[in-house]
């Protein structure tokens, strides 16, 4: 397969990609640091969007996904239709004919696993996680917190904060939270500097319900893979056998427009 597929589809599994500063050990996406961000919130279901902007703070790259947490486990969920990508504008769409269009991420660091799964493919890849990022998730990290302003965002009253993350290995991770003090004190929105890029992370429907803990197991009856080439090789080829002459050419219609949202800012030290 093409490298650029293999490339694309790391970063749906990632599916918070980006995120550089706030990097747990090996983490290829929803990195432990990040999740410290959410303090005592450890219940929710929310939707959540990742932008990349460039100096001009246009949208480079925007990526819509239902996130999910429940205690130590992480449910992120993407679907491609929903993406945006202003350089590459039809990149994306040729994930659909692949089956590749909807991935749904399952990080378990009690178990020491990251399944990530391809509903139309009816496939699975068990992705071991080194036991280092595991403990991060797992132990909390010494949180330092300075208070910036006062400022709305999503509609809720915040606390904008620097945020510096200190993990075992004394490592700094730094980060801009604005923390909705209507809505115990959850990170609506997260800002980070990536280069030249700025790369903000938005909460929004946020709900404290308990989700099914069957959620956060592999489909059954999906066929597991150990690694993304195997799964190419194997559900992919399938795939596109049984759907060569059925399945109509992808749209290269351009993505839609991102809201028209005012972007935090992080702090420039």
């Amino acid at each position: 397969m093409m490298p650029w597929v293999l490339v694309t589809v790391f970063l749906l599994s990632g599916a918070v990609s980006g995120f550089a500063q706030l990097a747990g050990p090996g983490s290829p996406g929803v990195t432990a640091s990040l999740i410290q961000l959410f303090g005592s919130n450890t219940v929710f279901t929310a939707q959540a969007e990742v932008q990349v902007l460039g100096l001009d703070q246009k949208e480079r790259v925007g990526m819509p996904m239902t996130f999910t947490r429940l205690d130590s486990q992480i449910r992120v969920e993407v679907d491609v239709a929903r993406m945006r990508n202003r350089e590459q504008p039809d990149a994306l769409a040729r994930l659909s004919p692949l089956g590749l269009d909807r991935v749904i991420s399952l990080i378990r660091p009690e178990q020491r696993t990251t399944w990530v799964a391809f509903p139309k493919l009816q496939a699975v890849v068990k992705m071991a996680m080194p036991p280092a990022e595991a403990e991060a998730f797992l132990k909390k990290a010494k949180v330092e917190r300075a208070e910036l302003a006062k400022e709305t965002v999503e509609g809720h009253p915040c606390r904008k904060q620097r945020v510096v993350l200190t993990d075992a290995k004394a490592e700094k991770h730094e980060a801009t939270v604005w923390t909705a003090t209507d809505l115990r004190d959850f990170p609506v929105c997260v800002a980070t500097r990536e280069g030249n890029d700025t790369v903000v992370m938005r909460f929004r429907q946020v709900q404290f319900t308990r989700a099914d803990a069957k959620a956060f197991e592999p489909p059954a009856g999906y066929t597991e893979y150990g690694d993304m080439q195997a799964l190419m090789a194997g559900a992919v080829v399938k795939y596109l056998r049984e759907h060569s002459s059925s399945a109509p050419a992808p749209d290269p219609a351009r993505p839609s427009s991102p809201p028209k949202t005012k972007t935090p800012q992080p702090v420039r030290r």
